[in-house]
């Protein structure tokens, strides 16, 4: 603390006071700026936990399902194709978003699609064909 032994606020107002009796009109508009953006500044920070707050989302609570240990494969197959289909129609709904922006920008789909396709094919990527009796 020895930085702050010559510091005093008793003297600094001293000096304030005796310069503008000195040239109280040269010295206002810059005090005045100088208090007004302080003041700015500080009701900023009052006002700031006020503004932009969050408002309370409630956890999303997920469902597990409980399965019994004597569950056929079938019954299990069913299920997994189930949400195969469901995963399926969220693609196929993007798929169509996708292809009218597409659409929009002047783009030819069909071609892009063909060319994904043929892409596909050359990795050998194949596509896995649902079971008997199973329909989305």
């Amino acid at each position: 603390m020895k930085m702050l032994k010559d510091v005093s606020v008793g003297g600094g107002l001293k000096d304030l006071i005796t310069l503008l009796r000195r040239n109280p009109r040269e010295q206002a508009l810059p005090l005045f700026l100088a208090l007004a953006c302080s003041g700015f500044i500080f009701f900023l920070f009052i006002i700031d936990p006020k503004v932009n707050t969050d408002v309370y989302v409630p956890q999303e609570v997920v469902y597990v399902e409980n399965w019994t240990l004597d569950r056929a494969d079938e019954d299990i197959l069913n299920d997994r194709w189930a949400v195969q289909c469901l995963k399926d129609k969220r693609d196929a709904k993007r798929r169509e978003a996708m292809k009218s922006l597409g659409r929009m920008s002047g783009m030819d789909v069909e071609e892009i699609e063909r060319q994904a396709k043929a892409e596909r094919l050359a990795r050998g990527e194949i596509e896995v064909e649902r079971p008997a009796g199973i329909t989305c």
